[in-house]
């Protein structure tokens, strides 16, 4: 096993069952995910959404990943859940 960094996209791919760790902002520019990964697992394509403080949503078949603050605002990562593509 080993963890990878992933920079935050609508869409990632990323190694089979790969277990998210945590989501930071690294500099100014990228907001990075941490997972834990199997290098050797089977790719399959996971789909994101990032939600603003304060912002309205739909919760169902989305599963919170994590929070990070960006200057003056603060970013909430989630995963959708039964994402079509793999």
């Amino acid at each position: 096993m080993e963890i990878w960094k992933f920079r935050v996209e609508n869409i990632i791919e990323m190694p089979k069952e790969a277990k998210i760790i945590t989501v930071q902002q690294q500099d100014s520019f990228n907001t990075c995910i941490w997972a834990i990964v199997d290098p050797e697992a089977e790719k399959e394509k996971r789909m994101f959404s990032v939600i603003g403080t304060g912002e309205d949503f739909d919760p169902t078949k989305r599963k919170y990943i994590g929070t990070w603050k960006d200057s003056i605002f603060v970013w909430h990562l989630f995963e959708i859940i039964d994402f079509p593509i793999k």
